[in-house]
Protein backbone atom coordinates (compact mmCIF):
# COMPACT_ATOMS: atom_id res chain seq x y z
CA UNK A 1 0.00 0.00 0.00
CA UNK A 2 2.77 2.52 0.54
CA UNK A 3 4.20 1.43 -2.70
CA UNK A 4 0.93 2.30 -4.20
CA UNK A 5 0.78 5.65 -2.06
CA UNK A 6 4.35 6.83 -3.15
CA UNK A 7 5.88 6.88 -0.15
CA UNK A 8 8.64 6.44 -1.93
CA UNK A 9 10.40 9.68 -4.05
CA UNK A 10 7.59 10.17 -6.69
CA UNK A 11 7.86 12.03 -9.90
CA UNK A 12 4.62 13.74 -10.04
CA UNK A 13 4.47 17.16 -10.95
CA UNK A 14 1.57 19.23 -9.92
CA UNK A 15 0.80 22.10 -12.22
CA UNK A 16 -1.85 24.51 -10.95
CA UNK A 17 -3.88 25.87 -14.00
CA UNK A 18 -3.92 29.75 -13.63
CA UNK A 19 -7.11 30.87 -16.16
CA UNK A 20 -8.97 28.74 -18.51
CA UNK A 21 -12.02 29.14 -20.39
CA UNK A 22 -13.88 26.51 -21.79
CA UNK A 23 -14.65 28.03 -25.11
CA UNK A 24 -10.42 28.54 -25.98
CA UNK A 25 -9.12 26.05 -28.42
CA UNK A 26 -6.73 23.64 -26.02
CA UNK A 27 -8.70 23.79 -22.98
CA UNK A 28 -10.07 20.85 -22.80
CA UNK A 29 -8.95 17.19 -22.55
CA UNK A 30 -12.11 14.91 -23.28
CA UNK A 31 -15.53 16.23 -24.81
CA UNK A 32 -17.68 13.93 -22.61
CA UNK A 33 -21.98 14.39 -23.77
CA UNK A 34 -24.44 12.40 -21.97
CA UNK A 35 -26.76 11.48 -24.47
CA UNK A 36 -30.59 11.15 -23.57
CA UNK A 37 -31.59 9.78 -25.82
CA UNK A 38 -34.47 8.37 -24.19
CA UNK A 39 -36.51 10.86 -22.08
CA UNK A 40 -38.63 8.30 -20.48
CA UNK A 41 -37.63 4.98 -18.26
CA UNK A 42 -39.16 1.56 -18.10
CA UNK A 43 -38.97 1.93 -14.35
CA UNK A 44 -39.88 3.75 -11.37
CA UNK A 45 -37.06 4.68 -8.93
CA UNK A 46 -38.48 6.81 -6.20
CA UNK A 47 -35.07 8.79 -5.65
CA UNK A 48 -34.88 9.46 -9.50
CA UNK A 49 -33.22 12.82 -9.23
CA UNK A 50 -34.20 13.13 -13.31
CA UNK A 51 -38.10 12.95 -12.92
CA UNK A 52 -38.34 13.21 -8.97
CA UNK A 53 -36.17 16.28 -8.25
CA UNK A 54 -38.95 18.87 -9.49
CA UNK A 55 -38.05 18.97 -13.20
CA UNK A 56 -40.69 18.53 -15.33
CA UNK A 57 -38.87 19.38 -18.95
CA UNK A 58 -38.12 15.93 -19.96
CA UNK A 59 -41.66 15.22 -20.34
CA UNK A 60 -41.91 17.96 -22.50
CA UNK A 61 -39.40 16.50 -24.98
CA UNK A 62 -40.01 14.16 -27.49
CA UNK A 63 -39.90 10.44 -25.78
CA UNK A 64 -36.84 8.97 -27.50
CA UNK A 65 -34.25 11.24 -30.06
CA UNK A 66 -34.93 9.98 -33.76
CA UNK A 67 -31.95 9.11 -35.96
CA UNK A 68 -31.29 12.86 -37.56
CA UNK A 69 -30.94 14.10 -33.93
CA UNK A 70 -28.07 11.78 -33.36
CA UNK A 71 -26.85 12.57 -37.36
CA UNK A 72 -27.13 16.47 -35.81
CA UNK A 73 -25.43 15.32 -32.76
CA UNK A 74 -22.49 13.96 -34.34
CA UNK A 75 -21.22 16.18 -36.39
CA UNK A 76 -21.74 18.69 -33.64
CA UNK A 77 -19.65 17.29 -32.00
CA UNK A 78 -16.75 16.49 -34.50
CA UNK A 79 -17.29 20.20 -35.63
CA UNK A 80 -17.01 20.85 -32.05
CA UNK A 81 -13.97 18.68 -31.27
CA UNK A 82 -12.08 20.25 -34.31
CA UNK A 83 -12.76 23.67 -33.50
CA UNK A 84 -11.59 23.67 -30.06
CA UNK A 85 -8.70 20.98 -30.94
CA UNK A 86 -10.14 18.68 -28.36
CA UNK A 87 -8.87 14.99 -29.39
CA UNK A 88 -10.88 13.00 -27.23
CA UNK A 89 -14.74 12.21 -27.18
CA UNK A 90 -16.88 10.54 -24.65
CA UNK A 91 -20.44 9.77 -25.20
CA UNK A 92 -22.79 8.05 -23.15
CA UNK A 93 -26.25 6.88 -23.81
CA UNK A 94 -28.18 7.91 -20.83
CA UNK A 95 -32.30 8.38 -19.75
CA UNK A 96 -34.66 8.17 -18.88
CA UNK A 97 -33.48 4.31 -20.28
CA UNK A 98 -31.85 4.05 -22.74
CA UNK A 99 -32.36 0.60 -23.62
CA UNK A 100 -35.91 1.57 -24.62
CA UNK A 101 -35.21 2.92 -27.88
CA UNK A 102 -34.24 -0.99 -29.10
CA UNK A 103 -31.41 -2.55 -29.91
CA UNK A 104 -31.29 -1.95 -33.82
CA UNK A 105 -31.81 2.19 -33.31
CA UNK A 106 -28.69 1.78 -30.75
CA UNK A 107 -26.35 -0.24 -33.17
CA UNK A 108 -27.46 2.43 -35.89
CA UNK A 109 -26.62 5.58 -33.58
CA UNK A 110 -23.67 3.80 -32.91
CA UNK A 111 -22.32 3.68 -36.01
CA UNK A 112 -22.93 6.99 -37.62
CA UNK A 113 -21.16 8.53 -34.54
CA UNK A 114 -18.77 6.33 -34.89
CA UNK A 115 -18.16 7.16 -38.59
CA UNK A 116 -18.38 11.11 -38.14
CA UNK A 117 -16.45 12.20 -35.46
CA UNK A 118 -13.90 9.33 -35.29
CA UNK A 119 -12.11 10.93 -38.25
CA UNK A 120 -11.59 14.08 -35.74
CA UNK A 121 -11.10 12.75 -32.17
CA UNK A 122 -10.96 9.39 -30.23
CA UNK A 123 -14.34 8.40 -29.41
CA UNK A 124 -15.47 5.94 -26.25
CA UNK A 125 -19.00 5.00 -26.27
CA UNK A 126 -21.17 4.14 -23.35
CA UNK A 127 -24.49 3.35 -22.34
CA UNK A 128 -26.23 3.56 -18.40
CA UNK A 129 -28.62 1.57 -18.12
CA UNK A 130 -31.35 -0.40 -15.21
CA UNK A 131 -30.62 -4.52 -17.47
CA UNK A 132 -33.80 -4.98 -17.59
CA UNK A 133 -34.37 -4.63 -21.23
CA UNK A 134 -30.88 -5.89 -22.30
CA UNK A 135 -30.47 -9.46 -23.73
CA UNK A 136 -28.11 -11.48 -26.07
CA UNK A 137 -29.14 -9.16 -29.26
CA UNK A 138 -27.59 -6.30 -26.37
CA UNK A 139 -24.78 -7.79 -25.72
CA UNK A 140 -23.79 -8.43 -29.60
CA UNK A 141 -24.18 -4.59 -30.17
CA UNK A 142 -21.78 -3.85 -27.37
CA UNK A 143 -19.07 -6.19 -28.77
CA UNK A 144 -19.46 -5.04 -32.44
CA UNK A 145 -19.22 -0.69 -31.61
CA UNK A 146 -16.93 -1.17 -28.51
CA UNK A 147 -19.92 0.30 -25.81
CA UNK A 148 -19.09 0.03 -21.77
CA UNK A 149 -21.88 -0.57 -20.12
CA UNK A 150 -22.84 0.56 -16.40
CA UNK A 151 -25.70 -1.24 -14.80
CA UNK A 152 -27.93 0.60 -11.90
CA UNK A 153 -28.52 -1.80 -9.29
CA UNK A 154 -28.00 -0.98 -5.37
CA UNK A 155 -27.10 -4.27 -4.10
CA UNK A 156 -28.90 -7.83 -3.14
CA UNK A 157 -32.97 -7.89 -3.75
CA UNK A 158 -33.55 -6.60 0.14
CA UNK A 159 -31.63 -3.55 -0.98
CA UNK A 160 -32.54 -3.05 -4.84
CA UNK A 161 -36.19 -2.80 -4.24
CA UNK A 162 -36.47 -0.77 -1.53
CA UNK A 163 -36.18 1.83 -4.28
CA UNK A 164 -35.67 0.19 -7.67
CA UNK A 165 -39.17 -1.11 -8.64
CA UNK A 166 -41.36 -0.79 -11.95
CA UNK A 167 -44.16 1.00 -12.48
CA UNK A 168 -46.58 -1.37 -11.07
CA UNK A 169 -44.12 -1.72 -7.82
CA UNK A 170 -42.73 -4.82 -8.58
CA UNK A 171 -39.54 -5.86 -8.38
CA UNK A 172 -36.44 -5.23 -11.37
CA UNK A 173 -33.55 -6.75 -9.67
CA UNK A 174 -33.49 -10.57 -11.14
CA UNK A 175 -33.34 -9.04 -14.76
CA UNK A 176 -30.85 -6.46 -13.79
CA UNK A 177 -28.46 -8.80 -11.73
CA UNK A 178 -28.82 -10.89 -15.10
CA UNK A 179 -27.76 -8.51 -17.43
CA UNK A 180 -24.74 -8.50 -15.10
CA UNK A 181 -24.57 -12.13 -15.42
CA UNK A 182 -24.66 -12.49 -18.98
CA UNK A 183 -22.19 -9.50 -19.82
CA UNK A 184 -19.32 -10.90 -17.72
CA UNK A 185 -19.88 -14.35 -19.21
CA UNK A 186 -19.32 -12.78 -22.59
CA UNK A 187 -16.57 -11.12 -21.38
CA UNK A 188 -14.39 -14.17 -23.13
CA UNK A 189 -16.17 -13.03 -26.03
CA UNK A 190 -15.63 -9.62 -26.06
CA UNK A 191 -18.44 -8.24 -24.32
CA UNK A 192 -17.42 -5.28 -22.17
CA UNK A 193 -16.89 -6.04 -18.15
CA UNK A 194 -20.04 -4.17 -16.61
CA UNK A 195 -19.38 -1.45 -14.13
CA UNK A 196 -22.26 -0.65 -11.61
CA UNK A 197 -23.61 2.16 -9.81
CA UNK A 198 -25.35 1.84 -6.56
CA UNK A 199 -27.24 4.61 -4.33
CA UNK A 200 -26.41 4.15 -0.87
CA UNK A 201 -29.08 3.92 1.81
CA UNK A 202 -27.76 3.89 5.37
CA UNK A 203 -29.94 0.85 6.58
CA UNK A 204 -27.87 -1.65 4.25
CA UNK A 205 -24.56 -3.27 5.23
CA UNK A 206 -22.20 -2.27 2.18
CA UNK A 207 -19.25 -5.13 3.16
CA UNK A 208 -21.96 -7.37 1.91
CA UNK A 209 -23.03 -5.05 -0.89
CA UNK A 210 -19.29 -5.00 -1.79
CA UNK A 211 -19.06 -8.33 -1.56
CA UNK A 212 -22.01 -9.29 -3.83
CA UNK A 213 -21.07 -7.29 -6.43
CA UNK A 214 -17.30 -8.44 -6.61
CA UNK A 215 -18.85 -12.02 -6.56
CA UNK A 216 -20.56 -10.95 -9.60
CA UNK A 217 -17.09 -10.62 -11.34
CA UNK A 218 -17.78 -6.41 -11.77
CA UNK A 219 -14.39 -4.71 -10.89
CA UNK A 220 -15.81 -0.99 -11.55
CA UNK A 221 -18.17 -0.27 -8.73
CA UNK A 222 -19.53 3.33 -8.27
CA UNK A 223 -21.54 4.38 -5.12
CA UNK A 224 -23.64 8.06 -5.31
CA UNK A 225 -25.05 9.50 -2.53
CA UNK A 226 -28.80 10.41 -2.52
CA UNK A 227 -29.57 13.41 -4.00
CA UNK A 228 -30.12 16.21 -1.83
CA UNK A 229 -28.98 19.87 -0.90
CA UNK A 230 -28.89 22.03 2.44
CA UNK A 231 -31.99 23.06 2.14
CA UNK A 232 -32.93 19.75 3.48
CA UNK A 233 -33.71 20.89 6.98
CA UNK A 234 -34.83 17.78 8.55
CA UNK A 235 -31.88 15.83 7.12
CA UNK A 236 -29.39 18.15 8.24
CA UNK A 237 -30.93 18.00 11.71
CA UNK A 238 -30.39 14.59 12.02
CA UNK A 239 -27.70 12.48 12.59
CA UNK A 240 -28.13 10.67 9.29
CA UNK A 241 -25.01 12.49 7.42
CA UNK A 242 -22.70 10.46 9.90
CA UNK A 243 -24.63 7.14 9.08
CA UNK A 244 -23.43 7.68 5.64
CA UNK A 245 -19.70 7.90 6.63
CA UNK A 246 -20.59 4.79 8.18
CA UNK A 247 -21.43 3.25 4.44
CA UNK A 248 -18.96 4.71 2.59
CA UNK A 249 -16.20 3.80 5.22
CA UNK A 250 -17.43 -0.11 5.13
CA UNK A 251 -16.97 -0.01 1.67
CA UNK A 252 -13.45 1.50 2.01
CA UNK A 253 -12.67 -1.22 4.20
CA UNK A 254 -13.71 -3.93 2.54
CA UNK A 255 -11.69 -2.72 -0.68
CA UNK A 256 -8.75 -2.18 1.45
CA UNK A 257 -8.98 -5.70 3.15
CA UNK A 258 -9.26 -7.33 -0.79
CA UNK A 259 -6.27 -5.56 -1.36
CA UNK A 260 -6.97 -6.04 -5.78
CA UNK A 261 -5.54 -3.59 -7.81
CA UNK A 262 -7.98 -4.07 -10.70
CA UNK A 263 -11.14 -3.16 -8.29
CA UNK A 264 -11.84 0.31 -9.19
CA UNK A 265 -13.96 2.58 -6.89
CA UNK A 266 -14.10 5.92 -7.98
CA UNK A 267 -14.51 7.92 -4.21
CA UNK A 268 -11.68 5.96 -3.16
CA UNK A 269 -9.81 7.01 -6.39
CA UNK A 270 -10.40 10.49 -5.81
CA UNK A 271 -9.68 10.32 -1.96
CA UNK A 272 -6.18 8.24 -1.95
CA UNK A 273 -4.68 10.12 -4.53
CA UNK A 274 -4.36 13.24 -1.72
CA UNK A 275 -2.42 10.96 0.42
CA UNK A 276 0.51 9.94 -1.92
CA UNK A 277 3.79 11.57 -0.82
CA UNK A 278 4.27 13.84 -3.47
CA UNK A 279 0.54 15.41 -3.43
CA UNK A 280 0.02 18.57 -1.48
CA UNK A 281 -4.23 17.82 -0.72
CA UNK A 282 -6.67 20.09 -2.91
CA UNK A 283 -4.24 20.53 -5.71
CA UNK A 284 -5.61 21.21 -9.40
CA UNK A 285 -3.93 18.29 -12.14
CA UNK A 286 -4.78 19.65 -15.06
CA UNK A 287 -1.66 20.41 -16.74
CA UNK A 288 -3.14 23.04 -19.01
CA UNK A 289 -6.65 21.24 -20.11
CA UNK A 290 -9.71 20.37 -18.13
CA UNK A 291 -9.37 16.67 -18.48
CA UNK A 292 -13.54 16.58 -18.73
CA UNK A 293 -15.89 18.80 -19.63
CA UNK A 294 -19.41 17.36 -19.39
CA UNK A 295 -22.50 18.35 -22.12
CA UNK A 296 -26.16 17.23 -22.29
CA UNK A 297 -27.80 16.68 -25.22
CA UNK A 298 -31.31 16.24 -25.28
CA UNK A 299 -33.81 14.20 -27.03
CA UNK A 300 -34.93 17.54 -28.98
CA UNK A 301 -31.94 18.23 -30.45
CA UNK A 302 -30.97 20.60 -27.59
CA UNK A 303 -27.89 20.92 -25.22
CA UNK A 304 -27.37 22.16 -21.77
CA UNK A 305 -25.09 22.16 -18.94
CA UNK A 306 -24.54 18.48 -16.54
CA UNK A 307 -28.08 17.53 -15.20
CA UNK A 308 -26.33 15.93 -11.91
CA UNK A 309 -26.88 19.79 -10.67
CA UNK A 310 -30.85 19.35 -10.77
CA UNK A 311 -31.07 19.03 -7.00
CA UNK A 312 -30.07 22.55 -7.42
CA UNK A 313 -33.10 23.29 -9.01
CA UNK A 314 -33.19 26.96 -8.43
CA UNK A 315 -30.18 28.26 -9.70
CA UNK A 316 -30.13 25.07 -12.43
CA UNK A 317 -33.79 25.83 -14.41
CA UNK A 318 -32.45 29.30 -14.96
CA UNK A 319 -29.19 27.54 -17.05
CA UNK A 320 -29.05 28.12 -20.49
CA UNK A 321 -30.12 25.57 -23.46
CA UNK A 322 -29.58 25.96 -26.83
CA UNK A 323 -30.06 24.23 -29.96
CA UNK A 324 -27.31 22.37 -31.56
CA UNK A 325 -28.46 23.80 -35.36
CA UNK A 326 -28.15 27.15 -34.18
CA UNK A 327 -25.03 27.04 -31.56
CA UNK A 328 -22.10 25.28 -32.28
CA UNK A 329 -20.16 23.76 -28.96
CA UNK A 330 -17.77 27.22 -28.67
CA UNK A 331 -20.87 29.19 -28.96
CA UNK A 332 -21.94 27.33 -26.29
CA UNK A 333 -19.06 26.70 -24.01
CA UNK A 334 -18.87 30.43 -24.45
CA UNK A 335 -21.70 31.10 -22.02
CA UNK A 336 -20.45 32.57 -18.75
CA UNK A 337 -22.22 29.77 -16.65
CA UNK A 338 -19.39 27.51 -17.45
CA UNK A 339 -16.71 29.86 -15.93
CA UNK A 340 -19.15 30.24 -13.01
CA UNK A 341 -19.38 26.42 -12.29
CA UNK A 342 -15.34 26.14 -12.66
CA UNK A 343 -14.82 29.04 -10.33
CA UNK A 344 -17.30 27.71 -8.12
CA UNK A 345 -16.34 24.45 -7.66
CA UNK A 346 -12.99 25.08 -6.77
CA UNK A 347 -13.55 27.59 -4.61
CA UNK A 348 -13.71 26.36 -0.69
CA UNK A 349 -17.08 27.37 1.27
CA UNK A 350 -16.80 29.87 3.95
CA UNK A 351 -17.90 27.61 6.28
CA UNK A 352 -15.33 25.06 5.35
CA UNK A 353 -12.42 27.43 6.01
CA UNK A 354 -11.40 26.04 9.25
CA UNK A 355 -12.02 22.42 8.63
CA UNK A 356 -9.01 20.01 8.34
CA UNK A 357 -10.23 18.27 5.18
CA UNK A 358 -11.27 21.34 2.96
CA UNK A 359 -8.63 20.86 0.88
CA UNK A 360 -9.28 17.48 0.10
CA UNK A 361 -13.04 17.97 0.14
CA UNK A 362 -13.84 21.30 -1.16
CA UNK A 363 -17.44 21.87 0.28
CA UNK A 364 -18.36 18.25 -1.55
CA UNK A 365 -20.28 17.99 -5.03
CA UNK A 366 -22.10 21.02 -6.08
CA UNK A 367 -25.61 20.20 -5.85
CA UNK A 368 -25.15 18.91 -2.33
CA UNK A 369 -23.74 22.73 -1.54
CA UNK A 370 -26.57 24.80 -2.61
CA UNK A 371 -29.47 26.38 -0.74
CA UNK A 372 -32.11 29.33 -1.96
CA UNK A 373 -30.33 31.70 0.55
CA UNK A 374 -26.50 31.27 0.29
CA UNK A 375 -26.01 29.49 -3.47
CA UNK A 376 -23.21 27.42 -3.52
CA UNK A 377 -21.38 28.66 -0.76
CA UNK A 378 -22.36 26.02 1.98
CA UNK A 379 -20.71 22.77 3.51
CA UNK A 380 -22.37 20.08 1.59
CA UNK A 381 -25.04 18.46 3.18
CA UNK A 382 -22.96 15.44 3.83
CA UNK A 383 -20.29 16.93 5.66
CA UNK A 384 -20.98 14.53 8.25
CA UNK A 385 -20.25 11.42 5.78
CA UNK A 386 -16.79 13.08 4.76
CA UNK A 387 -15.55 13.74 7.60
CA UNK A 388 -16.25 9.74 9.37
CA UNK A 389 -15.15 8.84 5.71
CA UNK A 390 -11.71 10.89 5.91
CA UNK A 391 -11.20 9.81 9.48
CA UNK A 392 -11.37 6.30 8.64
CA UNK A 393 -8.98 5.95 5.69
CA UNK A 394 -6.13 7.81 7.94
CA UNK A 395 -6.66 5.78 10.84
CA UNK A 396 -7.06 2.17 7.97
CA UNK A 397 -3.64 3.99 6.69
CA UNK A 398 -1.28 4.31 9.79
CA UNK A 399 -2.43 0.91 10.92
CA UNK A 400 -1.17 -0.36 7.89
CA UNK A 401 2.12 1.62 8.07
CA UNK A 402 1.47 5.06 6.52
CA UNK A 403 3.80 7.62 8.15
CA UNK A 404 1.52 9.25 10.73
CA UNK A 405 3.80 12.22 10.41
CA UNK A 406 2.46 12.51 6.90
CA UNK A 407 -1.25 12.50 8.01
CA UNK A 408 -0.69 15.53 10.28
CA UNK A 409 1.43 17.30 7.56
CA UNK A 410 -1.15 16.95 4.89
CA UNK A 411 -4.21 17.35 7.10
CA UNK A 412 -3.30 18.68 10.40
CA UNK A 413 -3.39 17.07 13.69
CA UNK A 414 -6.47 15.09 14.96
Amino acid sequence: MNQQLGIAPAADTLVRRREWRASQPDSIDALQVVYKVAERCNINCSYCYYFHMGDETPLERPAYAPHAVTERLAHWMADGCAELRIPHAKLAFHGGEPAMIGADAFGKACRTLRDVIEPVATLSLAIQTNGVLLDERWTDQFIEHAVGVGISIDGPQAANDRFRLDKRGRSTFQRSEDAIRRLVAARPYGAPLPSTISVLHSANDYRDIYHYLRDLGVEELNFLLPDRNVDDTAFRASDEAADYGRCLSEIFDAWLAEDNQAVRIKFIDQTMVHFRASVTPGAIFRRGRKSNQVVIARSDGTVAIDDSYIPALDWYSRAPVRPMATHSLRDFLGNPIFQEIETTANSIPTGCRDCRWRDMCRGGDLENRFSAASGFDNPSVYCGAYKGLYATVCQRLVEGGYPAHLVTEKFGAL
